[in-house]
């Protein structure tokens, strides 16, 4: 099973009791294990008291858990390459210096203040179509919202776009490769891909373009549609929070960046190990896959009091849920003023959210990079 395959394996049992392992923890924890990765955040701690660094056979690699060892990781990569990504987008995603300065150059005219702006008015209107007095906050709220953004930031038309979200929706539950094929043949309808192409003449071919796209879109809907549903799932479930954030909606920017602190939208970002390596008194050889737990990292003790805490006077932009050094998110401001744009008009619209479900009964995606709810309905 390769990498990319391991880290978006599907997982639903739920959880077990504490792992009690016959040998040392890691040698034997197994974050593919779906009681594990159904709660993996006690399983990080007990690991990273034991240190920053470990090789996991029974994972398939070596974790990384510190803060300060993922932080020297990102910074390095000329030894923790990149190419793990090659099968999502091998030209920037998953491409390593040089080129991927040239590339990311190239994008990064599309996330520009105004760009982000006009997009936010986007996401305000999609939201306020979306909401309804009771809906799923996967399908009926995040899904909606993300993907309108999406589609006006690749600029898909609405026929294209209505072919795509079908693709989308039939590659539910699969890995990711089937989603990956399904949107390959839309990419040349996108407006951002002409546009590509004549800014990067003789920087990218047709293929790579393509592929851009495609990373375009996935990392638009999968970033915001899980962090809108794990900001739902932490208000639904504290009405004395929902009223602290009500009555002043300066807050919202403070919660949203605790919520994707303590919930990233990817748990793990994999590496490979481009030669031997020293990272954080360990040696790691050269062609290990190399997983920087950024979930667990953001939960470190040396560098967040009471980690596991929601603190809306954190006020901090620190952690590491969109990467660091050169592969840091170009899309991350746009992101956060989505998912910002997104809340604020579900403020307005309802006095309070509920539960409409208990919520320990519901659905879970969940795998060694993921965590969230697949389904939740909401009451407003």
């Amino acid at each position: 099973m390769s990498l990319l395959s391991r880290l978006r394996r599907l997982i639903a049992r739920p959880p077990a009791a504490p792992l009690k392992p016959a040998g040392p923890m890691s040698e034997t924890i197994d974050f593919n294990d779906p009681a594990v990765a159904r709660d993996p955040y006690r399983h990080w701690e007990a690991l990273r008291a034991l240190g920053p660094v470990h090789h996991l056979p029974a994972s398939g690699g070596w974790m990384v858990l510190g803060f300060d060892a993922i932080k020297e990781a990102f910074a390095r990569p000329d030894a923790f390459s990149n190419a793990a990504y090659g099968r999502v987008d091998a030209v920037l995603l998953g491409e390593d210096p040089p080129r991927q300065a040239a590339t990311r150059r190239l994008v990064s005219p599309h996330f520009t203040p105004r760009a982000i702006g006009r997009l936010e008015k986007v996401a305000c209107h999609a939201a306020r179509a979306a909401l309804r007095p009771r809906f799923d906050a996967v399908r009926g709220f995040a899904q909606p919202v993300s993907r309108a953004v999406a589609k006006q930031l690749i600029g898909y038309d609405d026929a294209t776009f209505a072919e795509i979200e079908a693709v989308a929706d039939a590659a539910v539950g699969e890995v990711m490769a089937v989603l990956i094929a399904g949107l390959e043949p839309f990419s040349p309808r996108a407006a951002i891909y002409q546009r590509l192409l004549r800014d990067g003449e003789g920087v990218i071919t047709e293929a790579e373009a393509r592929s851009l796209v495609r990373l375009l879109w996935l990392a638009s809907i999968t970033t915001t549609e899980r962090v809108i549903v794990r900001c739902l799932h932490c208000l639904v479930g504290n009405p004395a929070l929902q009223q602290r954030i009500r009555a002043d909606r300066a807050l919202i920017e403070p919660f949203v960046e605790e919520v994707m602190r303590l919930h990233p939208p990817e748990h793990v970002l994999p590496r490979i190990a481009s030669a031997d390596a020293e990272l954080g008194g360990k040696i790691i050889p050269a062609g290990a896959a190399v997983f920087l737990c950024v979930g667990a990292a953001n939960r470190d003790p040396s560098q967040f009091e009471a980690p596991a805490e929601l603190r809306l006077e954190r006020g901090s932009k620190r952690h590491l849920a969109f990467g660091s050094g050169i592969h840091h998110c170009v899309g991350a401001p746009l992101a956060r003023r989505v998912i910002a744009a997104a809340l604020g008009e579900l403020f307005g619209y309802s006095p309070e959210l509920r539960a409409a479900e208990p919520l320990d009964a519901l659905p879970w995606f969940a795998t060694l990079n993921a965590l969230s709810p697949t389904r939740m309905e909401v009451e407003a």
